[in-house]
């Protein structure tokens, strides 16, 4: 990459930056509600929680919306609430945070991993079909695990890195063989694929709110259905097993308490109020990276397919695996914030325990693990401090040897 001859006096006079891998924006209201909470003193689920319940779903175009504590706790819920059970099995992706499978297994069920897409790490729907056909077989309105006798219940898709799954090809899936679908869109608000936008899809969606995602509520999560009775019984489950209506200290579902503060809620949205210009922003960031590590060899950027509008939870990199971890360390020990993403959920210890995973068994997911560094990227991302980025790319990639 050329630079002007300002930039590059600029940039040769700065050896020292430290460029954390994400960074909050709270450049909204989001101050100004929290303060007036304080001052109000009603800091459980109130006001603020249903103008960020309403804000959100009418931003993704769903007809009902709950805040919950977790992103987690709202995939757990939405299985809870849709009858997955004690003997059942659920398709899901193997490269993900491990909670996309863990809620899983905290509903007795148990997680069926099928590889992903090697451009877009989304599950993959060709692989899913192929595993139907080899290992289950029809048994009534059922699909049964040849071997288990299990029943097939569902999918459990995760958008990940911001990237959406091929939700035309999975709808045909599961109302072929009789599947519920479950999105998990915690890394993806913003993001779309063929002018629709993740958490449309399949019988609920869920969205997390860390502080290195899109928008944030510090902690918190988000369940979206347009299935009205779904969000009842989800609305009961999430306070205790209490029905909206009843009175106090009457429970008629064995419930938990997945509430939030009416503070996360104030914060989420004085972040739903600024997003187009987040994503904007974030949009920006990332056109800049491309073109400025375009041209450095040893490195493969992210792929951007044909109908896929990437609203950019993170920046990622592909690198030779011999190398990886040397490069990681180079950075970090330069102030350039870098990590690996993601280590495939069969290769945690508890799932090689549990059900005898090896290396091998998902080789894609493996693959693209091996390969894959998240540098740093947020919204508020200097042009300076991606030159830095860039100028330690070249250090390193210029060297003789790693």
């Amino acid at each position: 990459m050329k630079l002007p001859k300002k930039e590059k006096k600029s940039l040769l006079r700065k050896n020292n930056m430290k460029i954390p891998l994400s960074n909050l924006y709270l450049k909204g209201n989001e101050k100004k509600y929290v303060d007036k909470l304080l001052k109000n003193g009603k800091l459980s689920m109130g006001e603020f929680t249903e103008k960020f319940e309403n804000i959100f779903k009418d931003y993704i175009g769903r007809k009902f919306a709950l805040v919950v504590s977790s992103g987690t706790a709202g995939l757990f819920l939405l299985l809870k609430a849709s009858g997955i059970k004690d003997g059942d099995e659920i398709i899901t992706t193997p490269f993900s945070f491990i909670a996309s499978s863990n809620v899983i297994l905290h509903s007795n069920a148990t997680p069926v991993f099928v590889d992903i897409d090697e451009k877009t790490f989304c599950i993959s729907s060709i692989l899913i079909e192929e595993k139907i056909k080899k290992d289950y077989r029809k048994k009534g309105k059922n699909i049964v695990n040849k071997k288990s006798g299990k029943i097939l219940k569902g999918v459990l898709s995760v958008d990940i890195l911001g990237n959406v799954c091929d939700y035309e090809k999975l709808e045909e899936l599961c109302k072929e063989y009789n599947l519920t679908l479950f999105e998990d869109s915690s890394e993806s608000l913003g993001s779309e694929i063929n002018g629709k936008r993740s958490g449309i899809f399949g019988k609920g969606s869920v969205f997390a709110f860390y502080p290195n995602k899109q928008i944030t509520t510090g902690e918190g999560g988000i369940i979206l259905t347009d299935d009205e009775k779904l969000y009842s019984y989800i609305k009961a489950l999430r306070n205790q097993g209490r029905v909206e209506g009843d009175p106090n200290y009457i429970h008629r579902y064995l419930g938990y308490n997945f509430r939030v503060s009416d503070i996360n809620s104030a914060i989420g949205f004085g972040q739903m109020e600024i997003l187009d210009e987040i994503l904007k922003k974030r949009n920006l960031v990332a056109k800049r990276y491309f073109k400025m590590l375009k041209d450095i060899d040893g490195i493969k950027l992210p792929s951007i397919l044909k109908g896929q509008k990437n609203s950019w939870f993170l920046f990622y990199i592909l690198v030779d695996p011999n190398i990886r971890d040397n490069f990681i360390d180079f950075l970090n020990r330069n102030g350039v914030s870098s990590k690996r993403y993601f280590y495939p959920i069969h290769l945690q210890p508890f799932y090689k325990t549990k059900f005898g995973y090896k290396r091998g068994d998902f080789p894609i997911s493996e693959k693209i693990s091996d390969q894959l560094i998240a540098i740093p990227f947020y919204t508020n991302m200097k042009y300076r401090e991606q030159l830095y980025v860039y100028k330690k790319f070249k250090e390193f990639f210029e060297r003789k040897s790693f």
